[in-house]
Parts: C-alpha cells; sequence; structure tokens
C-alpha cells in the first residue's frame, strides 16, 4: 500500500516543471562537486569550469530530455541544449549589465538572473524537446499526468 506521502511525491513528480528543477538542481550540485574536485586536482579555475560545466551539460542535456519531457534523447538535443544555454548566458549577461546600471544589489542580480535563466531555460527546452518528439507519439502520451494510475 502506498502512503499518503509515496502518493503526494507521485502526483508532484507528474509536473514538468518539478522534474525540470529537480534535474537542474542535481546538475548543479554535480557542476559544484566536478568543479571542487578538478581545483582540488591542481586544475585552474578556467580548467575546472570547462570539466565540470561539459559534463553538467551533457548529463542535463540527456537527463532532461529522459526525466523531465520524457522524450528519446539524440545528439541533436544537446547541440539544441547548448544553443539554448548560451542564450540563457547572453539573456542573463543583459540583464545583470541593466540591472546593475539601475543600482540593483548584487544578491538581487543573482536571484533575478538565476530565475531568468531557469524559465527560459525551462520554456526554450521544452519547446525544443517537444518538436524533437517522434510524430507518431504525441506529447499527451508522454506525460505521467495525461497516464491512467
Amino acid at each position: 500500500m502506498k502512503t499518503t506521502l509515496q502518493r503526494q511525491l507521485q502526483r508532484l513528480l507528474q509536473h514538468q516543471l518539478v522534474r525540470f528543477v529537480l534535474v537542474g538542481g542535481c546538475g548543479e550540485l554535480l557542476y559544484l562537486a566536478l568543479f571542487a574536485l578538478v581545483s582540488l586536482a591542481g586544475g585552474s579555475a578556467t580548467a575546472s569550469v570547462a570539466i565540470a560545466g561539459g559534463i553538467s551539460l551533457v548529463l542535463n542535456a540527456v537527463l532532461h530530455a529522459r526525466y523531465s519531457f520524457r522524450v528519446p534523447f539524440r545528439l541533436a538535443l544537446l547541440g539544441r541544449y547548448a544553443a539554448i544555454q548560451l542564450g540563457c548566458l547572453g539573456l542573463s549577461l543583459a540583464a545583470a549589465w541593466g540591472l546593475q546600471r539601475l543600482g540593483t544589489d548584487r544578491l538581487a542580480i543573482a536571484l533575478i538572473t538565476m530565475v531568468l535563466w531557469a524559465a527560459t531555460s525551462f520554456v526554450l527546452t521544452r519547446l525544443s524537446y517537444r518538436a524533437s518528439a517522434s510524430a507518431d507519439e504525441p506529447l499527451a502520451s508522454r506525460q505521467t499526468s495525461h497516464r491512467s494510475p
């Protein structure tokens, strides 16, 4: 028998946004851990960012396909995901520049750009992954909210 907590967690995980945030959060934790490992091994900050960021980017692309949006992962998705993240970086840099010119507090800039990046990434990744889904399997059939319990 499932407990109430198990049913609530299962219901919560039916939402793409929740799965996206969980996958993204795990990706950020992995990035920090890999950055620390490379740094402790004597790698420069640039090498640490490149290695940790590269591994995290690839893993996030795969996990977002498989778990967040429940579509088959294809190599083309990796290129689109990387382009989306690059676009989110540009948008966040522009927002940070504008907010800084307005005299916004640094912590507020960090939080605003983090939310802006995540929201933009979710919308664009969802659209990209939806477009790559096979034509013979409609999106609704892949979402758990449309499956019977």
